[in-house]
């Protein structure tokens, strides 16, 4: 394989990805054969460029050298990042000023209708009574409205009123605002307004961090387009400062070429981008397992997925239908509903630092608080005193206290059971009973989210392959994917599984999305429609060239937005063509028929009052390095032991197979109840499942 980049004169060698978690820092190297080695060590919070450095000194030692040698035979190095996604969760962004149209500054606040129950949990929305819109990022008091108006066209109505709106900028950075957003009506027709206000912001307070929300979102609605704006102004300054910082210090350890950051849309973007669109790194992470899973996927033909990561502090899922992962045009980011493209992602708090307690009403519950990766589970000895997950597979004896993350870490397993002991007392429970439970209601919680994203979306789930990763996800797999009747699970390259995340960042592309909303009933006229998508990709194509990518490195693909004219659901359909003709425009309406009856049922659309074209969308990708599928060699490092493992099935300790190993595959199929145990996660096999390696060294469950 050979690994190339378009940074001039960088040498052939490693491909990094870095995935930071809730828990702990995840890191793939893969080498120029193709072949990968992974680390993991504690996310550390105060500091996340700390935990980003030693997971790659991690994996560096598994290499057998030091992170300064790897990082200055590193080609590339992708980095999926949480810092803005942690700011906006903890609320530890900037102090953020808007500044938008007269008589529009409410808008925010009011949160269109939906503000109360706006990204609420389906149990707190019975709960009506304790419900509340979230506190605002941006409060009234900074907030500022100015003189402009830009109409539905895009023709300027009112002229921009720029001595108000410089006064504006000021009274807000004397509020101690740190950066602004601009949002004006109809800017995504025409940006004039909120350019020319970013212009003037920028020569007036140039330390400012300064967001026009059409340059981060072109979605016509203004609360979504306007609460991107903000979110991304929010969480700049941070971001720039890691960015920054992280580049500079990979720079002094002898990385000579540039970081690229894992996007919520599938790709990744330049320092550049990440430092003035950073709103588009959020969630970035979980998407990057995503394209991992695509990548094996394909080779394996295996098309629709289900796609579960199960890390220390939540539980991730989406789908893959023929390879291509879901993906939506507006998200929820903490009861905020954003516009920009991202893979659709449905999250629950269950992960292994899952918390477990007694409720008022002395039920055993779990989630979604989590410990963290500090104090981290109780087991973990760093001050945590209430019982996880963690403790709970250490205390049934699936995980092995004596050789926790490769040996560097013991766990003290008296301490789990004395504190799970002690929730259970109440209930009249064994430690083993009460860690058995606090299993069965995480799974159950985590088996009801694939239900959400499959069964409630008209898919059947036992027609889809699951594949599960994440330090968690070997572990519970087996009894969620049971439960929810799937008949076969993939635990892609093992030894790779627990750091999935960080090697799916290695296969990311550059990628740009451009898209323009618009109003065209069918059957539309196909100059209209090739006109429109030939100027966004011409947009798309000066951006990659821009970052150095040759014409025969960029892949572009181009998708119309449709809906029935009088209901509501959008539906992205693909374009196979540049230069669409009459007679495909008449196949898009068909597929976009067949596409609306698969996800709403057949006879939901309202076909009598026509279909009508709602938006345009091309993404362009620049194609990065990719390391090429390796076979895995035999495993070398195989241990056959045992041990006592408490099996809920059975209700009963059992002296159970433990095969461990390092990496590699094994032959033969293996029996449950057993234990397949890597450096980073362990494959639980529960009784009546059977499972194998294939030739690439992914691990096929098959559930029973």
């Amino acid at each position: 394989m050979n690994i190339t980049t378009t940074e001039a004169g960088t040498d052939q060698g490693f491909v990094i990805g870095v995935d930071i978690g809730g828990t702990f820092t995840d890191c793939a190297i893969v080498r120029p054969d193709g072949s990968a080695v992974a680390g993991k060590t504690p996310t550390t919070p105060q500091n996340r460029a700390l935990g980003f450095f030693a997971s790659i000194a991690d994996a560096a030692r598994n290499l057998g050298l030091c992170l300064d040698e790897v990082l200055s035979r590193c080609s590339l190095l992708i980095h999926g990042t949480t810092t803005g996604t942690n700011a906006l969760i903890e609320r530890g962004g900037a102090r953020t000023g808007l500044i938008t149209t007269s008589g529009h500054g409410d808008a925010t606040l009011i949160m269109k209708a939906e503000g109360r129950l706006a990204g609420v949990d389906g149990e707190m929305i019975w709960d009506l009574a304790h419900t509340d819109k979230p506190e605002p990022i941006v409060p009234r008091r900074l907030i500022r409205e100015v003189h402009e108006r830009v109409d539905f066209r895009g023709e300027v109505l009112v002229p921009l009123d720029e001595r108000q709106l410089l006064d504006a900028a000021d009274a807000l950075v004397a509020e101690g605002a740190e950066a602004i957003a601009v949002s004006f009506l109809w800017s995504v027709r025409n940006p004039v307004h909120e350019n020319r206000a970013v212009e003037l912001i920028g020569e007036r307070h140039p330390g400012v961090f300064v967001t026009a929300a059409s340059a981060v979102s072109s979605y016509v609605g203004e609360y979504e387009r306007t609460m991107t704006g903000i979110v991304n102004a929010y969480i700049g300054p941070l971001m720039n400062e890691y960015v920054r910082g992280i580049q500079e210090e990979a720079n002094t350890r002898g990385y000579r070429g540039r970081i690229l950051y894992a996007t919520c849309a599938g790709g990744a973007i330049t320092e550049a981008e990440a430092r003035t669109a950073p709103v588009q790194t959020v969630h970035s992470g979980p998407v990057s397992g995503l394209l991992g899973s695509a990548f094996v996927a394909a080779v394996r033909d295996e098309p629709d997925l289900i796609v579960a990561d199960m890390g220390g502090t939540s539980f991730d899922v989406s789908v893959i239908r023929g390879l291509v992962p879901d993906a939506r045009d507006t998200s929820m980011l903490e009861r905020f509903e954003v516009s920009l493209p991202m893979i659709y992602i449905d999250t629950v708090g269950a992960g292994g630092g899952s918390v477990a307690f007694l409720d008022a009403a002395g039920n055993l519950q779990v989630g979604p608080r989590s410990a963290g990766a500090v104090p981290g589970p109780v087991c973990y000895g760093l001050g945590g005193s209430e019982p996880t997950v963690t403790d709970a597979d250490v205390v049934l004896g699936i995980i092995d206290p004596e050789d926790f993350l490769h040996g560097e870490r013991r766990l003290d397993k008296a301490a789990a059971e004395a504190a799970i002991g002690k929730l259970g007392e109440p209930l009249g429970l064994t430690p083993e009973q009460t860690a058995a439970g606090i299993n069965r209601i995480i799974d159950s919680k985590m088996a009801d989210l694939l239900r959400r994203m499959s069964i409630l979306r008209g898919f059947d789930p036992r027609e889809f392959t699951v594949f599960a990763y994440g330090g968690g996800g070997p572990v519970h797999v087996g009894a969620v994917a049971r439960e929810v009747g799937v008949r076969k699970v993939i635990v892609p390259v093992l030894h790779m599984a627990s750091a999935w995340s960080a090697f799916g960042a290695t296969v990311a592309d550059v990628i740009h999305v451009a898209e323009r909303w618009d109003h065209h009933p069918m059957p539309a006229a196909p100059s209209t429609l090739a006109a429109a998508l030939a100027e966004l990709e011409d947009d798309v194509r000066r951006k990659l060239a821009a970052e150095g990518f040759a014409p025969d490195e960029i892949e572009v693909d181009r998708s119309l937005r449709m809906k029935y004219t009088a209901q509501l659901h959008n539906i992205e359909v693909p374009l196979t063509t540049a230069e669409p003709d009459e007679r495909t425009v008449a196949e898009l309406g068909e597929e976009f028929a067949r596409r609306y009856d698969e996800l709403h049922g057949e006879g939901a659309g309202h076909r009598e009052g026509g279909v009508t074209v709602t938006g345009f969308v091309v993404r362009a990708r620049g194609l990065t390095a990719r390391p090429a599928p390796a076979e895995a060699p035999p495993a070398g490092e195989v241990s056959e032991l045992s041990r006592r493992v408490y099996w809920s099935e059975k209700q009963d300790w059992l002296d159970t197979p433990v095969l461990k190993l390092r990496g590699g595959r094994v032959d033969g199929r293996f029996e449950g109840p057993m234990l397949i145990e890597l450096p980073d996660t362990v494959v639980v096999i529960r009784p009546g499942q059977v499972a194998s390696f294939d030739g690439w060294g992914n691990l096929v469950l098959e559930t029973g």
